[in-house]
């Protein structure tokens, strides 16, 4: 198991993405999918070669024409029921819908009691219905479909530093994780972290480093009085990293390989091909600059000003942009799109790897979670506003 799951930690961070890329083999056509040794090998070539048929959404409910409040949406999950949780992290709560849209419960609220929350970050469903992640309790915590609290249990010490992001739990309570927000701060410069790959088989015990992952890339700088300060960098690489249920993905948007792990550890399936890497331009590096000092407000600090005029930045475009696990390893992937694209396209694989449909949804929005025929996706307006969205497609 150790021999299979480094060689799939090497293909994620190496970069063994294009199939035919080596030398003078021939450019692929169409999608290869091949089992060895009990791992799926799904290679998708290029990925603007490829050419699915459009999916159709129908919107279901949204939480803003229900006139639902949110702050900080952390996580979402599709329950079995045809229900959805959604992690209300700004109020340390959960909020449990029905399938058409109204409030079924809400779980939680703040405090370090049984059901309560100090800041909830992640959801997994489960038969019962999910975990919820506590990530400054460092606690997950399991309810039924209609709220009620089951049972909680420790699941690493705490820490100011680092958080964790559980992955994916089998009905052993292995539980896949890497680290979630690393507060470090550096010195001038551009970094990226990384993130070990961690495997608990038991509550509390420390768990086994199955590896090291490339993870957020930070561009560091000063502040008066000796502070240091950090951003993102413009088109800088990140890790992709969810779950369902006993299944994890991982990729790293510098190359399109992903990878997808049962929650102890072993290997199960291998997506790779070749997107994005467009050379950036001036244009967008201004656009960007725009766009994180306005995060700031009128207000924006001069050393701050500084700081986004002078910060390095990745001179080409990420492979892709973000991808997203459903049942029986189904997976969306978000494909990488130029500065001032409305729409971003998502390419749609099936549990059998090839495409089953493309959608366009807005650039700016973030799919939260993914099923056979139903999917979430959170938007932000410009007055940072959030908007949950609860689709079906066909």
């Amino acid at each position: 198991m150790g021999r299979l799951l480094f060689a799939g930690l090497l293909c994620t961070s190496l970069a063994c993405a294009d199939p035919g890329s080596e030398g003078d083999a021939p450019t692929q056509r169409g999608v290869l999918v091949s089992d060895s040794a009990g791992v799926t090998n799904v290679s998708l070539g290029p990925i603007e070669d490829l050419a699915p048929p459009d999916l159709t959404p129908t919107l279901v409910f949204s939480t803003r024409d229900l006139g639902i409040e949110l702050f900080w949406v952390g996580d979402a999950v599709l329950l079995g029921n045809g229900g959805l949780a959604l992690a209300n992290t700004g109020s340390s709560e959960v909020l449990l819908f029905s399938g058409d849209g109204s409030i079924a419960a809400r779980i939680g609220g703040q405090g370090e009691g049984p059901g309560e929350f100090s800041s909830v970050s992640t959801l997994l469903a489960t038969d019962e219905g999910c975990l919820a992640y506590d990530a400054r309790l460092a606690r997950l915590s399991e309810f039924s479909e209609s709220g009620e609290f089951l049972t909680s249990s420790p699941l690493s010490p705490q820490s100011a530093i680092v958080s964790l992001k559980p992955l994916a739990r089998d009905a052993a309570g292995r539980t896949l994780a890497i680290l979630g927000e690393q507060r470090f701060f550096l010195p001038e410069g551009m970094k990226r972290d990384t993130t070990p790959l961690l495997l608990f088989t038991d509550s509390g015990a420390a768990p086994d480093t199955l590896g090291t992952l490339p993870a957020q890339e930070w561009t560091y700088g000063g502040m008066p009085g000796g502070g240091m300060t950090r951003t993102e960098p413009a088109f800088g690489r990140n890790i992709a990293a969810g779950g369902f249920r006993d299944r994890a993905l991982i990729g790293d948007n510098d190359v399109l390989s992903l990878s997808v792990y049962a929650a102890d550890g072993r290997l199960t399936r291998l997506i790779r091909g070749s997107g994005g890497g467009w050379t950036v331009t001036d244009d967008e590096i201004e656009a960007w600059r725009a766009a994180r000092l306005a995060r700031r407000g009128p207000d924006v600090p001069d050393y701050y000003v500084e700081f986004v005029q002078n910060a390095p930045w990745r001179d080409t475009h990420p492979a892709f942009h973000s991808a997203v696990l459903g049942p029986d390893e189904m997976v969306w992937i978000g494909l990488e799109a130029r500065a001032g694209d409305e729409t971003r396209r998502w390419l749609v694989l099936g549990p059998d790897g090839h495409p089953r449909g493309q959608l366009d949804l807005p650039a700016e929005g973030s799919v939260l979670a993914i099923d056979a025929d139903r999917f979430v996706l959170l938007q932000t307006n410009a007055l940072d506003e959030e908007e949950v969205r609860l689709y079906r497609y066909r």
